[in-house]
């Protein structure tokens, strides 16, 4: 009887070996990628810019040329520290997106070439999450998409002003203490239904739950300490990013609804000319000092990047 020769029966065994496994090319889903998911979802609308300061560590800005720690990094990429310069984030963030806009948990565009794209949660994502939301699509009109989405030096977008104020906070900027965040999907539901003719609570633009005490300053025009402001866990924070004047009638309904509804609020307007018909909407609106004091003026550029 024939014997095949030593070699074939290695071969045999390599081939086994190197069988393919059932789960090969597959995409594992991770905790980061339901954050993902979350963020969007809370968020309504999100840029991929946003998206990279939400992933990074203690959720900081990206730089524009990476650190010698990390061109000196040599493990393997998965493994890597989240990139901290904006081009390499760019690179990590758009893999993430078009993982799950492959899979259907996100919606992903790209208006315009000179601007970062966007993303969304769609209705199997908002299901993934165990959310009953309405979908959320992006306007189909071009106009409304520029119009709220578009941030340059023509066009101001409110969504990612307030996505940008979030983590701003989140990182204790403007001295915010811990806290967790409420976004405005999650407000909308905890207000009384749209009725015809019934005016409803003023919605802000967020909400933080304090997790440990905080403080802040009110100051003269001179920078005098006038008083302090001191805040305690459990209170709750509004938060309002006003990008557009509104007229005095209209702050004398808003400023003391949110006064009503939160133990603080803190306004980031756009521009000093807001900023100052805003304080002295306070002055003129909110009836005694204990009000007052409790609404925090700010402005925007003090503390971000507006365009």
């Amino acid at each position: 009887m024939a014997i095949e020769p030593a070699t074939s029966l290695r071969k045999k065994r390599r081939r086994v070996q190197q069988k393919r496994r059932t789960d090969a090319g597959s995409v594992q889903f991770r905790v980061r990628d339901s954050d993902i998911i979350r963020f969007a979802a809370e968020q309504t609308f999100a840029r991929a810019d946003s998206l990279g300061e939400y992933l990074a560590p203690g959720h900081t800005p990206a730089v524009a040329e990476p650190p010698a720690s990390q061109l000196a990094d040599t493990t393997a990429p998965t493994k890597r520290a989240w990139p901290a310069d904006s081009r390499h984030r760019q690179m990590a963030v758009s893999k993430l997106l078009r993982k799950l806009s492959d899979r259907g948990y996100l919606e992903v565009i790209q208006p315009w070439d000179d601007q970062p794209p966007w993303f969304r949660a769609t209705a199997f994502g908002l299901r993934y999450l165990s959310l009953d939301w309405p979908e959320i699509p992006f306007p189909d009109n071009y106009k409304d998409l520029e119009d709220r989405l578009r941030h340059d030096d023509q066009f101001i977008s409110h969504n990612h002003l307030i996505n940008q104020v979030r983590l701003l906070l989140a990182r204790r900027g403007a001295g915010a203490p811990p806290h967790t965040w409420k976004g405005e999907r999650a407000i909308e539901l905890a207000l009384p239904p749209r009725q015809r003719d019934v005016r409803r609570p003023h919605k802000a633009d967020g909400i933080l739950s304090l997790k440990e005490a905080g403080t802040w300053s009110i100051t003269a025009k001179d920078g005098t300490i006038l008083e302090t402001v001191e805040m305690q866990p459990g209170q709750l924070l509004g938060i309002e990013v006003e990008c557009h004047q509104k007229s005095d009638h209209r702050l004398s309904e808003i400023l003391p609804d949110l006064v009503a509804h939160h133990d603080y609020v803190w306004y980031f307007c756009l521009t000093p000319t807001i900023k100052q018909a805003v304080a002295d909407a306070r002055k003129q609106f909110l009836a005694t000092h204990e009000q007052r004091r409790r609404l925090r003026v700010l402005l925007l550029e003090d503390y971000l990047p507006c365009r």
